[in-house]
């Protein structure tokens, strides 16, 4: 017997019994459906021939009763019964006019009949060609106004002839975050809806549609930020003020006590700041248009910072700035960002600021790359970003910091920033799921894991951020400077609106998982506690605690460190030095080749073999070697003889020898002291190949997930692998 009834498959069950049933209703909303009267709905007297498709009476009326009952509803849909079947209809052909300037109801004195009397009112439903008379009176408001008291935004200020209700505006504005719509497509979308069959020729208005949502955009932007309440107006919005700030940072006068500037070091680090740097090569622009043309309408308002003053700045300092030479793997991901396109391209992409802990975008903290992720760009940012706090306890959180903070201060120094460094504490990090591909000194140094006060913060948000805004790339890149900066700067708005909506619920789970956690590793670290020597754990905490306090000894830091190549050289050269200062390297035989020379110098020629480049030159190189092995190995010159193959033999495939090889030769002598050095000469060799291996995993896994996240399309995808496998390949 099944345990299952029709309510767990409502789907399966809808198919098998429904889809006839449901299908004629559908067809009856076709046709004149259960109304089979002769005379108008409304008044029993007239001819019943429309139907509005947007009220919910689904009814036949007359034209006259028809016109009076949309009055108030002059934009919705009309179909009229004709020759047997409904065929579409509107309410200026059945002479409703929609009078502006005065209350509804009101009789205008002196109406003006919009320019050509083609007036297009674009609705969530379609686009509506309607009969509206402006006011003419001598006390009338001017066209735009009375538009805009009637909730209409009109795309013009002079003779308007389209215009938007505000409710299409409210709806595609969201439509648009929500769901990363472009305006062309949302367009095609309400003109399809209002002629789906292409036979009758529309009015393209999407240039005026498109008009109206940047203006919509942007006065939304400034009335939530009060700027219509200012008595300066609009002008006098200082940069960044109209940026949703983060609740949870700190923001002195706010949010923070009176004496957080002076208190102890045991709360002040509850006032502390977290930002993360990042950039983000999926939002380029190509190189159309320019900001004279399109100059945009924030001009920093917001998030991207004011363009004129950046500007300024890089054509200052750009050609100045020369990046520094790395030492470390992850910033290889930096020169193969740098090699993203900047052929036809106007920006490479947008550097970011951000709240790294609740993950939120700052004010003056977004600006355009033009060549991938330089630091001229990003030291901008950083600066522009940080000026605006007043907190001098900062983490900044970078995925190149070990690389950008080296010299961050002096290039500071010729910027023309108030900065003010030298008040502040800043600590620089590397988030959690970059570090791995750095090298070991800076998954020490810059950890989260290892520094005090920090959380669980991970340092990633900025990664997770740009999925909510990537969506919109593939529309911002054909748009013109100002378009684009408008655009994103109304997304990263509503990102950090929704992230305040979500805050109290993210919070308090935060903390739940904090209490859980805390709860955990305490028994772990009683029980740990408990088991180990109280000595040992006494110098533990001492240590740690001075590490916290700033003390230079890490304990994190791996006291043991494998024997390396070059140590190992170097010991057996101090170790030849003093027996021949002492007169006890008895089996030395070359006045200047001591056994260990000649063992260190058969391992290189070894490793030549492998990389095949000048035979010549290994050939010669391996003769010259021999000379001194046969001086302290004088079996083997025997031993090679007997098995010199017949032929031409390449140097690549010739033995050596080394003693290694031939221990277990019964014609060749046990050459003890030379066994032990060479032992120890590969031990130290296998941990240097083990070192380069983890380096290059790390260097690969940081590349590939680099080109994951910001490369598209196959050119610069082709020339990514390309640079990914000259790597691989390098000796």
């Amino acid at each position: 017997m099944s345990l299952h009834c029709s309510q767990d498959y409502p789907l399966r069950e809808w198919a098998k019994d429904s889809v006839d049933e449901w299908l004629a209703e559908l067809l009856r909303h076709e046709g004149r459906g259960d109304f089979v009267q002769d005379i108008c709905a409304g008044c029993d007297s007239g001819a019943p021939r429309y139907r509005c498709e947007d009220c919910w009476d689904p009814r036949f009326y007359c034209e006259d009763c028809t016109r009076r009952r949309h009055r108030r509803n002059p934009f919705h849909r009309l179909k009229t019964w004709q020759y047997g079947r409904l065929r579409r209809a509107t309410l200026k052909d059945l002479g409703l006019r929609i009078q502006l300037g005065h209350a509804y109801g009101d009789a205008c004195p002196n109406p003006q009949k919009a320019f050509g009397d083609s007036f297009v009112v674009i609705d969530t439903s379609s686009l509506h060609e309607v009969g509206l008379d402006f006011c003419a009176c001598t006390s009338a408001y001017p066209k735009h106004v009375q538009l805009l008291q009637s909730r209409l935004l009109p795309a013009t200020r002079i003779d308007p002839k389209t215009a938007s209700t505000f409710r299409l505006m409210e709806h595609y504005h969201l439509l648009h975050n929500q769901s990363k719509v472009s305006g062309y497509e949302f367009y095609n979308t309400l003109a399809r809806r209002t002629n789906n069959t292409g036979s009758e020729e529309q009015k393209d208005r999407y240039v005026s549609f498109m008009r109206t949502a940047r203006m919509w955009f942007h006065l939304k932007l400034l009335k939530r930020f009060g700027r219509g309440n200012d008595p300066g107006g609009v002008q006098s919005t200082k940069p960044g003020s109209c940026a949703v700030l983060c609740p949870a940072c700190p923001h002195p006068g706010k949010n923070l006590p009176l004496d957080w500037a002076t208190a102890p070091p045991e709360r002040s680090w509850l006032y502390r700041l977290f930002v993360g740097l990042d950039a983000n090569f999926r939002l380029k622009r190509r190189d159309v248009s320019s900001d004279l043309v399109d100059p945009g309408l924030n001009r920093g308002y917001a998030y991207f910072v004011e363009e004129h003053a950046y500007r300024t700045y890089l054509n200052m300092y750009d050609k100045d700035q020369h990046e520094d030479q790395s030492t470390c793997n992850s910033h290889n991901a930096v020169k193969l960002a740098n090699m993203r396109g900047g052929e036809r391209m106007a920006a490479s992409g947008v550097g970011t600021v951000e709240c790294v802990r609740h993950d939120m975008k700052r004010p003056s903290s977004v600006g355009d790359l033009q060549k991938g992720e330089r630091y001229v760009n990003m030291d901008y940012l950083f600066a522009s970003s940080l000026c605006k706090s007043e907190v001098v306890q900062v983490v900044v959180s970078y995925d190149i910091a070990c690389q950008w903070s080296v010299n961050l201060w002096s290039r500071m120094t010729q910027y023309d920033f108030e900065f003010n460094q030298e008040q502040r504490t800043i600590i620089f990090l590397i988030p959690k799921f970059h570090l791995p591909a750095h090298q070991e000194s800076c998954q020490i140094k810059y950890s989260y894991n290892y520094v005090k006060h920090v959380g669980r913060t991970d340092g990633e948000a900025v990664e997770r951020g740009w999925a909510a805004v990537n969506g919109f790339s593939g529309s911002t890149k054909e748009m013109g400077p100002g378009s684009r900066r408008d655009v994103l700067d109304d997304a990263f708005g509503d990102y950090n609106w929704r992230k305040v909506v979500q805050l109290p619920k993210t919070l308090l789970q935060r903390v739940k998982n904090a209490g859980e956690e805390r709860s955990k590793f305490a028994l772990e670290l009683r029980e740990l506690t408990e088991s180990t020597d109280a000595v040992r754990i006494a110098e533990w905490t001492t240590q740690v605690e001075a590490w916290e306090n700033g003390s230079d000894y890490n304990p994190f830091e791996a006291t043991f460190h494998p024997t390396t190549l070059a140590s190992v050289r170097r010991a057996l050269a101090e170790e030849d030095a003093a027996a021949i200062e002492a007169n006890e390297l008895t089996h030395r035989l070359h006045d200047e080749v001591t056994p260990s020379v000649m063992i260190l110098a058969g391992i290189e020629v070894e490793e030549a073999q492998y990389v095949i480049r000048r035979q010549n030159n290994l050939r010669v190189r391996i003769s010259a070697w021999r000379e001194y092995q046969d001086l302290y190995m004088p079996a083997v010159s025997r031993l090679r003889l007997q098995n010199t193959p017949s032929g031409i033999i390449q140097p690549e495939d010739m033995s050596l020898y080394l003693p290694s090889s031939v221990v277990n030769n019964p014609s060749v002598p046990t050459y003890r002291a030379l066994e032990v050095i060479e032992g120890r000469l590969r031990h130290a060799q296998a941990n240097d190949a083990l070192d380069q291996l983890r380096r290059h995993l790390r260097a690969r896994s940081q590349l590939y997930n680099t080109k994951k996240r910001d490369v598209r399309g196959q050119r610069y995808n082709t020339r990514s692998q390309t640079y990914i496998n000259i790597r691989e390949n390098r000796p």
